[in-house]
């Protein structure tokens, strides 16, 4: 099976395991993101990712010390006007100025009190090869010992919007030099088929190559996306569509739809908010529980939602792989 329990070290320590789903927390469609962490902050007690970008135009405010481990975003999400897929396009948002000297400014001031992933330094108007990703991702934070650091892969043109993985199979021997190796899910495939297939192509070249690197797909955060690319082999999730819908049932739903359901139709817009997050998060827990459940017992009936469907879409991928 591609799926598989990986181990997070910091100098040798183990500080996580995966699979990881990551609560994301982004200004771009949240102006208010700081009330939205200090809402979070006394429920979230595993691993969280902000942007580097909100820390230096002071959208968030450290400290944050209430995660386990914190993903420090390099902020080319912000820094563009390019969406998840799960973006509503209902806010308009309007990129500032956003270059890798102001990142590393971010870099030297980031001491946290939890283990940290720095994750390299990413702009829509910065496409560069591969070669020259990796050598710029291996100098973000020179000599400093105390974080993880991941190389988010993208794109090499500003024309391109899909990966080229088999371009991207020649480097694959330079990807052990990272702790972890990101993709997001707009540009690993255009279909939830080839999207896993294309993770598992990524985990399987990893594998051959003796790299056991944990996959993390940026944007994916779901009910039902996310297990699908976990059993391809990928095993960090994160997104902002947990502060965007409800997860209900095995579903993704609008808030207001939760609200009604769950809470009656006299429920104001900023309480059914506020549920929705809380609801999200326990919800992410338990879905962790069951892809951990899975990795133990190899049964999709691990899943309380789509067992099924989960075990037909991997056969899918597999097939356009050319394993069936």
């Amino acid at each position: 099976m591609l799926a598989k329990r990986r181990s997070l070290k910091l100098n040798g320590i183990e500080v996580e395991r995966t699979p990881l789903l990551v609560p994301s927390f982004s200004s771009k469609g949240f102006p208010d993101v700081h009330k939205i962490i200090a809402s979070c902050s006394e429920l979230i007690e595993g691993v969280t990712l902000i942007s580097a970008y909100d820390l230096h135009y002071g959208k968030v405010q450290p400290p944050f010390d209430f995660p386990s481990l914190i993903f420090l975003d390099s902020g080319g999400y912000e820094a563009s006007k390019d969406t998840e897929l799960s973006d509503l396009g209902d806010r308009d948002h309007h990129p500032k100025d956003w270059t890798q000297e102001m990142y590393e400014d971010v870099l030297a001031k980031w001491w946290p009190s939890v283990p940290s992933v720095l994750i390299s330094y990413d702009h829509p108007k910065a496409r560069v090869g591969f070669a020259e990703q990796i050598e710029r991702a291996r100098t973000i934070a020179p000599g400093r010992t105390d974080v993880l650091r991941e190389l988010l892969l993208k794109p090499e043109k500003e024309s391109q919007t899909l990966l080229n993985v088999d371009n991207l199979l020649r480097y694959v021997y330079h990807l052990a030099d990272f702790d972890i190796i990101g993709v997001t899910e707009k540009e690993i495939g255009n279909s939830l088929v080839d999207r896993m297939k294309n993770i598992a192509k990524l985990r399987r070249a990893l594998t051959a190559a003796g790299i056991d690197s944990p996959i993390h797909v940026f944007g994916s955060l779901d009910t039902i996306s996310t297990p699908m690319y976990f059993l391809a082999g990928a095993d960090i999730f994160d997104g902002l569509t947990w502060l965007r819908f409800a997860f209900h049932e095995g579903l993704t739903i609008y808030k207001h739809n939760f609200g009604a359901l769950q809470l009656g139709v006299m429920t104001k817009a900023h309480m059914v908010d506020a549920r929705c997050w809380h609801q999200n998060y326990y919800y992410m827990n338990e879905l962790q529980l069951e892809m951990r459940r899975f990795l133990a017992s190899q049964d999709f009936g691990s899943f309380k939602y789509h067992g099924n469907m989960f075990r037909t879409a991997l056969e899918s991928a597999l097939e356009a792989l050319g394993d069936q």
